[in-house]
């Protein structure tokens, strides 16, 4: 771990130094920078981040978030910590820039009394940071990327925040792609809250620490009021879903999750085309519910997923009469120009 405190530095210890040679401008690397070559690994810790002047936050911006000093690349593996005082308790701080806000996860530390009086008598107690696992990570990201969807749908002048809303963090499209990665690891740590499951004050903190409290609290009020069933539940039949006790964005949601579920039978003829009937016979409630633009999107989805080629595949295998009730049904559901064309397809198949 190499510390370094920015006000103590200049601009180009972070942005590399010009040099004219052979009739170009290089940048020179910092000497700090060769620390973490050797294994590539490590932690580049910025302390009193708030006694820096804007210049050197400045500098610091394509550090932060591209991993670059100058046009120098660091190791993937490095991990980029900064800790500040308010600058209101300190002499000469300055505010964070809000370029350089809205490239952290802001998190407010306390040091309890007892945690010091422990650590005198025994010492700190060793941290052990959790694992995640990247590929049980990229299964559950869809999962909060759909609920992100839903919620700035209903309010899209949260997708950006003023700096002035919150004093640290603020929304933008850069920290709500933050606040979905760091959702998705709640999940896999079990810490997300989730249908039968509280969640843990973990999820709102990160939430909190990436958007500002005048998102993150509407965001957790408008998925704990999410009712929605098991999709897979729904497929296989045992829950009987009905479309117009669903608000516009339950709906929307339900069939995100639907479009996941149906995808992971896709090589199991025997449970896709029960499942591709009951999918349709839901966007058959919708449409005759008048909510046929709530579905829209996740319809096109799943047709250039195949959907429709792979339920075709799957009644064929089993009766022509199957087939021909099957693109019955497709013909009647997607009539509108912007779905026809599937159809079409199938139909001169």
């Amino acid at each position: 771990m190499l510390t370094l405190i920015a006000a103590i530095h200049d601009p180009t210890d972070f942005s590399g130094l010009p040099v004219f040679h052979n009739g170009a401008v290089h940048y020179a690397v910092p000497e700090w920078v060769k620390q973490f070559e050797t294994n590539g690994d490590g932690i580049l810790f910025l302390d009193e981040l708030t006694t820096a002047p804007p210049a050197v936050q400045a500098a610091l911006l394509r550090v932060v978030l591209e991993r670059k000093v100058g046009f120098h690349q660091l190791p993937p593996r490095i991990r980029i910590v900064a800790a500040a005082n308010p600058p209101d308790l300190m002499t000469g701080g300055w505010d964070l820039s809000p370029p350089l806000r809205n490239r952290f996860v802001h998190l407010n530390w306390d040091l309890p009394t007892q945690t010091y009086l422990d650590a005198l008598e025994n010492g700190f107690a060793a941290t052990q940071l959790p694992l995640i696992d990247a590929e049980q990570h990229a299964k559950v990201l869809p999962y909060w990327k759909l609920r992100t969807l839903a919620f700035l749908k209903t309010a899209p002048n949260l997708l950006r925040t003023s700096p002035e809303a919150d004093k640290h963090a603020f929304a933008s499209p850069r920290t709500w792609d933050f606040a979905t990665t760091l959702m998705a690891s709640c999940d896999v740590l079990g810490k997300a809250p989730k249908p039968r499951a509280k969640g843990d004050t973990v999820f709102y903190e990160l939430l909190s620490g990436c958007l500002g409290d005048s998102v993150a609290l509407p965001f957790i009020e408008f998925i704990s009021k999410l009712r929605l069933p098991e999709p897979d539940a729904v497929l296989n039949g045992s829950i009987a879903v009905k479309i117009k006790d669903l608000n516009d964005s339950e709906l929307f949601v339900l069939f995100g999750s639907l479009n996941a579920a149906i995808e992971r039978r896709y090589n199991q003829p025997a449970q896709l085309l029960p499942a591709a009937k009951i999918y349709l016979q839901l966007t058959q409630d919708v449409f005759n519910n008048n909510r046929r633009d709530v579905i829209y999107v996740s319809l096109k989805k799943a047709l250039k997923n195949n959907l429709l080629q792979i339920a075709m595949d799957a009644a064929r295998q089993i009766s022509l009469q199957e087939r021909q009730n099957l693109l019955q049904t497709l013909k009647i559901l997607f009539s509108d120009e912007g779905l026809t064309e599937f159809v079409d397809i199938f139909e001169k198949k």
